[in-house]
């Protein structure tokens, strides 16, 4: 722009204005005056080179979403370039824009100290508290835990944690491992120093240390009055995986024993895991054959259940089997009991159910992360994070976020699996009525 003011009309309409006699124009001497008040604020190189790494990843890495990638590059440059974007972290706003302008909800941009947190890996240690995320309440103590040994029990409501302030609004990831790892958001580990709520009595302190213990939560089932069977399934990984689905069928042999009306399945508490040893527990149940994909733009990768092998198939490989499979009548009425704490893989069950006749849901609406994801790694060790498959049901219906309940019921999660369970009493009056109006 220099250039332009001593070489250009301006240039000549200054000196057009003063006569050969006049005294030199006090501005005369230091023409870069005007150009400085008048130039446009730009972005730096650095600034500029990373935006369209971070875009060029971004663009690469969408499998389900798609957009006018040149009009979300013009924008986001010309978006830097108005900011006077000088560094990397100047243009992580215009970053947020893009994936917003995407349209999904889940793809996000992780600074720094919030993406080396994510890459390490949560510590051997635990508290032994799963904690419904924003409301802070209690919806599990795991037996042998240090959580149990404080006292601790689903229901308690925690009202505040030493040192972290504005735990509630957190981020779910940071949330998580803060209460089940102690991990705090630099990454180190300490005792949790609760203030904790039971009921309507005076807040109480009270440390949970860190231990390492079995974690390993079993499905569990029985049968409630009206011949109604009821299973809680928590997530699973690990090496416990393998016999998870050989357990569940085994429950349900115990359940059904010819006069079964319905099933109750609660996900309330599937936090998440490995997805194939699951779809293998519920086939007999979501029914043989197709139930459900992982779906991007250009392709879906379909998973299903082969009832005379008792198998779990993805895309045609056999990847979980019971040994000795339970088979169910094609039309039992089954209720889904799902909430906040219901994530991934114990979403992809709530999508297996979908589609299939006299299925209802019952509850709160899930977490809302039906989704496959990938990290793309950015310069200054930013991560941006990407879904990859949104999940489909055996109609193609797809779900890309929070899945509802059909009939909506808070959960009391002081009252969790009892005989007044609100949201068990409701499933359970719902089969009934289901099962006499087959």
């Amino acid at each position: 722009m220099l250039a332009i003011f001593r070489g250009g009309s301006d240039d000549r309409r200054v000196h057009s204005t003063c006569t050969p006699t006049s005294p030199p124009h006090p501005f005369s001497s230091s023409r870069a005056w005007p150009a400085t008040r008048n130039r446009r604020p730009e972005a730096s190189p650095e600034a500029t080179r990373y935006l369209e790494a971070a875009l060029d990843q971004v663009e690469q890495g969408s499998r389900v979403y798609s957009t006018d990638w040149q009009a979300l590059r013009t924008k986001a440059l010309a978006a830097i370039a108005a900011s006077g974007a000088k560094t990397p972290a100047d243009t992580y706003p215009a970053i947020r824009d893009a994936l917003a302008t995407l349209g999904d909800k889940h793809s996000r941009l992780l600074e720094p100290g919030a993406a080396k947190l994510m890459a390490t890996k949560r510590p051997a240690k635990s508290t032994g508290l799963l904690v419904v995320p924003r409301d802070a309440i209690v919806a599990q103590v795991v037996p042998g835990s240090p959580a149990e040994a404080a006292g601790l029990a689903a229901g308690d409501r925690i009202v505040a944690v030493e040192g972290v302030a504005g735990f509630a609004d957190l981020p779910r990831f940071e949330f998580d491992r803060l209460f089940r790892s102690g991990q705090l958001q630099d990454g180190s580990t300490a005792p949790l120093n609760l203030s904790i709520r039971t009921g309507s009595t005076e807040p109480r302190k009270v440390q949970v240390p860190l231990a390492t213990f079995d974690e390993y939560l079993a499905p569990s089932g029985r049968m409630l009055d009206g011949d109604i069977g009821y299973l809680e399934l928590p997530g699973v990984s690990g090496p416990r995986a393998a016999n998870y689905d050989d357990a569940v069928h085994e429950l349900l042999g115990q359940i059904d024993d010819g006069t079964l009306r319905g099933c109750i399945v609660d996900l309330r508490r599937n936090t998440g895991g490995s997805v194939e040893p699951l779809i293998a527990s519920i086939g007999p149940l979501a029914g043989t054959g197709k139930l459900g994909a992982y779906s991007s733009a250009h392709a879906s990768s379909e998973w299903s259940y082969d009832a005379e092998r008792g198998a779990a198939v993805f895309e045609g490989y056999e990847l979980a089997k019971v040994e000795h499979p339970h088979p169910l009548r094609d039309d039992l009425p089954v209720a889904l009991l799902t909430g906040p704490m219901t994530a991934q893989a114990g979403e992809a069950l709530v999508v297996a159910f979908g589609g299939r006749a006299r299925v209802r849901r019952f509850g709160e609406g899930t977490r809302g992360v039906p989704i496959g994801s990938t990290t793309k790694s950015l310069a200054d060790g930013a991560l941006i994070v990407l879904t990859v498959t949104v999940q489909a049901d055996r109609t193609g219906t797809r779900y890309e976020g929070v899945i509802p309940p059909d009939e909506a019921v808070a959960i009391d999660w002081t009252r969790f699996g009892a005989a007044d369970d609100p949201v068990v009493a409701a499933a359970s009056r719902w089969l009934g009525s289901a099962d006499r109006a087959k």
